[in-house]
Formats: structure tokens, sequence, C-alpha cells
């Protein structure tokens, strides 16, 4: 999940991407990286480009171009963003629906409403639609992120494992490929050549990890004890998060 804030008050954006954070952490949805925030509509739009980001908070009142032109700017580019915007007046409820926006969220907020609004952003369905680029024998293809499996380098490419059986060949180098899904959390490098999904994971045995389908993948004597380490947390972090969801 890719989200930025747009906010002049450091104390605001500062309390804002923590709550986002603790929401995030407590759904079990990983923030790639954590919210970017910047001070300005200029600021966020200088850096902004279709796909940057999956969901954008917006301060209306701000220095220089205000967020609702930051949000007409935007949509330019980007009519699938979600945008939220943050305020202390209701004046602009209504010029909010002509950019598209998801929520009007007003200050000071609360951790319910702003939980309210992540959800009516779709947040956890917009996870489960993250994907990578990768080139294809046709171009450039997309793999959804949550539908591999596991991944093993051979003959010069990469053998994609998916969740419904099939594999799919990326011709990349795997330090290049793996340094694409390791930067999700839940992605771990196991053996050397082989890249892992912990979602699809049942347990870790002695030297090999047992996924769900009842495959086993080796795990590197060199590696083994960093591997266990990032399942027991992801582990851990799932059984937080589905907690919290059902409170």
């Amino acid at each position: 999940m890719r989200i930025a804030i747009a906010e002049d008050q450091a104390a605001d954006s500062r309390c804002l991407a923590t709550d986002i954070s603790r929401w995030a952490d407590e759904h079990n949805i990983p923030l790639v990286p954590l919210p970017d925030i910047y001070e300005s509509g200029e600021g966020l739009l200088s850096h902004f480009s279709k796909g940057s980001y999956d969901i954008i908070f917006l301060d209306i009142f701000m220095d220089g171009i205000d967020g609702m032109e930051t949000a007409r700017r935007i949509r330019k580019a980007d009519s699938e963003c979600r945008l939220v915007f943050i305020t202390s007046t209701k004046e602009y409820a209504i010029d909010s629906y002509d950019v598209d926006s998801s929520w009007y969220l007003l200050k000071p907020y609360n951790y319910q409403k702003l939980s309210q609004a992540l959800a009516r952003c779709g947040a956890e369905f917009i996870e489960q639609g993250q994907f990578f680029t990768v080139p294809g024998k046709y171009g450039d293809q997309k793999l959804l992120l949550h539908q591999v499996t596991w991944t093993e380098y051979i003959n010069r490419q990469i053998c994609v494992h998916l969740k419904n059986g099939e594999e799919q060949y990326v011709r990349m180098r795997q330090n290049e490929f793996a340094g694409m899904l390791l930067s999700y959390p839940y992605f771990c490098d196991c053996m050397k050549g082989i890249l892992v999904n912990l979602e699809f994971v049942e347990k870790i045995q002695e030297n090999c990890l047992k996924l769900k389908d009842g495959s086993l993948l080796p795990i590197s004597r060199l590696k083994y004890r960093d591997v266990r380490e990032k399942f027991l947390d992801y582990s851990y972090q799932n059984i937080r998060g589905q907690a919290a969801y059902a409170d």
C-alpha cells in the first residue's frame, strides 16, 4: 500500500502518519514505504505521477496551491487514486465530490473516523490488487503480489509459481527481481535463487518451509535463523491483525 500525506502542519502530518501506520499494522497491510509526507501541494505534485500512490490525504488549507487545486491536478493524471481531504471546516465538502474524493475528514478527527475513511477507500481491496510490472514475452506484464506463492531462478530466468498452480516466466536477473519482491515484508529469501511468499507458508521445519499446498522449499543453513525469525514475526503480526479486525 502506497500512501501520501500533503499537510503543512508538521505535528498534524506526523500524527496522521502514526495513525495510518497503526491501522495498517492492525489489518496486516504493509505500507511500502511508510506514508510519504509533503509540506505543500507543490511538493507532492513534484513527485507525483500516475500510479505513484493508492491513497492521498490532502489538507485543503495550505500555502501556495491548496488541497482542492492539488486534487484537480492529480485527477488530470490519475483517475483511480483515492483522495481523502483533511480540514477543519465543512465548507468545501460539496466541492470535494468534483474530484471524486472518497472521504472528507474533519479536524480534529479520531481514530475511528480515520478507520472509516480508509475502509471507504477500499484499502484492503487495494492491497489485494497490488501488482508489480515485469518484462514479458509480448511486452510488460503485471504480476499480482498476493497471487505469487514462490519463485525460483532457473536457466537465466525467473519461474514464478502462482496460487492457481500456473507458472509464469520472467527474463530478469535474480538480484533485480529479488530487490522488487523483498521490499514487501511478506516475501522472504530462503535459499539462493528462491523467494517465498510467507502468506502461503504453513510451517517452518528443520531445513525447509512447508507450504499450504504441501510443497516443501529448502532453507539455506546460513539463512535459517533469519528465515525463522521473519516467519515467526509475520505469523505473529498476522494473528494480531486478525484479532484486531475481529474486535
